[in-house]
């Protein structure tokens, strides 16, 4: 009986080592892979960090480039319209893009003073109508309201606008900004301008500039919507041929606008009213710097202007 008693005792014992063990080794396998996460975690942190300052480098960089060049005209065939994809360096890869704003159609010179400029208005009307948006005076109407200081809703030719009794309605409520647009998601909140409205007029528009645009930059959709008298826009096909004579051949002055398409030479003999709409250098660009090491990245998005040497927009993802 003793020996029983003896035997059921050291397998007890056996037991109990066995459950310490098995406890032990799941208590080392689970710091084990705490600390391997905590490492990962580590790196991937000094790598984003190591990421970021290489991406705010390429925005120093492009920044260089614009500041050294002097030339009388700003097209994109020139240096920094080429931008850098995926250079090794510092351990890692960039790619710089630099992007000429000056050649969209500034949405924040549609109102100045409070009061609604005509030219960019029917700019913008245009250029909506052309990129086959419904509805472009009713659009354009609440971008007027949502930029104007006042709570009185535009209503012109058929076209209204909206204002904070409109936005109050909504769910959550909120109200007209009645200033300038800071960023480009800030539209999504204007009446109309849903989400596929908002991308599919990114690429021709900008919220830094002047009514004068970049001939030497602007796509053919931003030079059609020039207009050659009060009445008469450029076509698209002549914005095309435009765009397809200046790759050639940058434009310096008005009169070589005029030479690419027959008729408009007799039509503005001094190039006139088309001086108070064109400009052939820039001054505010768009950055973009992404720059990777390992698994870690970073983008780093900059809009400067040229001029004074000074960052107006900055944003890091």
């Amino acid at each position: 009986m003793n020996n029983v008693r003896l035997g059921g005792e050291k397998g007890m014992v056996l037991l109990l080592v066995l459950v310490v063990v098995a406890l032990l080794s799941a208590l080392i396998s689970e710091f084990a892979f705490s600390s391997l996460i905590d490492l990962r975690l580590a790196e991937t942190y000094r790598d984003s960090t190591g990421a970021y300052h290489l991406a705010r480098g390429g925005v120093r960089a492009a920044r260089m480039i614009l500041s050294n060049d002097t030339n009388t005209f700003d097209a994109r065939s020139e240096m920094w319209g080429g931008g850098v994809a995926n250079l090794p360096v510092g351990g890692g890869r960039i790619s710089v893009t630099i992007e000429d704003l000056d050649g969209l159609l500034d949405i924040n010179a549609l109102v100045v003073g409070n009061n609604p400029q005509v030219e960019q208005k029917k700019r913008l009307q245009r250029l909506f109508a052309n990129i086959g948006l419904e509805d472009p005076q009713n659009l354009v109407a609440a971008l007027i309201d949502w930029l104007d200081s006042d709570d009185e809703v535009y209503y012109k030719d058929g076209a209204v606008g909206a204002e904070s009794a409109y936005y109050l309605g909504l769910d959550p409520p909120y109200r007209a900004h009645n200033g300038r647009i800071g960023t480009m998601e800030e539209l999504a909140l204007v009446k109309g301008f849903t989400p596929e409205v908002v991308a599919r007029i990114k690429p021709f528009v900008t919220l830094y500039g002047s009514m004068r645009i970049n001939c030497n930059s602007a796509p053919a959709e931003v030079m059609a919507t020039l207009y050659l008298n009060s009445d008469q826009p450029v076509s698209l096909d002549d914005a095309q041929s435009i765009v397809a004579a200046r790759n050639k051949r940058p434009f310096r002055t008005v009169s070589d606008f005029i030479k690419v398409l027959p008729g408009l030479a007799a039509l503005f003999p001094t190039g006139r009213r088309l001086s108070y709409s064109l400009k052939y250098t820039s001054d505010f660009y768009r950055i973009v710097s992404q720059a990777w090491i390992n698994d870690g990245s970073r983008s780093v998005t900059a809009v400067v202007q040229k001029s004074k040497n000074r960052i107006l927009f900055l944003k890091v993802d």
